[in-house]
């Protein structure tokens, strides 16, 4: 009989052995695996530390660069937005001496006669006017003047003459 096992029983004595295979197979995978991490876990935790460390040091220097940086940063904002405002009063500054040169200009060519050739002012041709009507009347003035003193002196010859010839009368008066 003990040759007379059915295949059956045999494959069914297989798979359960193939089961326990697996299974063991599967307890020293992780055996395995821990025992790895148990011997490896000392050195990846002082290599893990040693990393974390430079890096820490890394960080704390580039922050001091950083906030050096920063610092510096900031000055040349400061100046710089100093410098965008001394800009903007200078050109508001231009900007309005051109508005005002240009209603100026408007201004003066409201004020100016355009001839062909020049532009004279309102204002300096009154003035011209003005002072030639003065320049005119002194010289008016004058003449008269002058003929006031031809008359006087005509009128004081006049009465020399006539006073001369009264004496001359008298003495002849007289002789007679």
């Amino acid at each position: 009989m003990a040759q007379s096992v059915s295949n059956d029983a045999l494959w069914e004595k297989l798979s359960e052995m193939d089961k326990k295979f697996e299974g063991l197979s599967a307890t020293f995978k992780s055996l395995a695996i821990s025992q790895e991490k148990a011997e490896n876990t000392p050195s990846f935790n002082e290599a893990k530390n040693e990393t974390v460390a430079s890096i820490k040091g890394d960080i704390r220097t580039l922050g001091h660069s950083n906030d050096s940086h920063f610092e510096a940063n900031t000055k040349n904002i400061q100046m710089l937005n100093e410098n965008i405002l001394k800009t903007w009063q200078v050109v508001t500054r231009i900007r309005k001496q051109q508005k005002e040169s240009d209603e100026q200009q408007k201004q003066d060519e409201k004020s100016c006669f355009n001839f062909r050739f020049f532009k004279v002012r309102k204002i300096s041709l009154i003035i011209t006017i003005l002072g030639l009507l003065v320049f005119i009347l002194t010289l008016f003035c004058m003449k008269q003047q002058n003929d006031y003193t031809l008359l006087i002196d005509e009128y004081h010859r006049q009465g020399i003459t006539v006073r001369e010839s009264d004496r001359e009368s008298e003495i002849e008066g007289k002789q007679q």
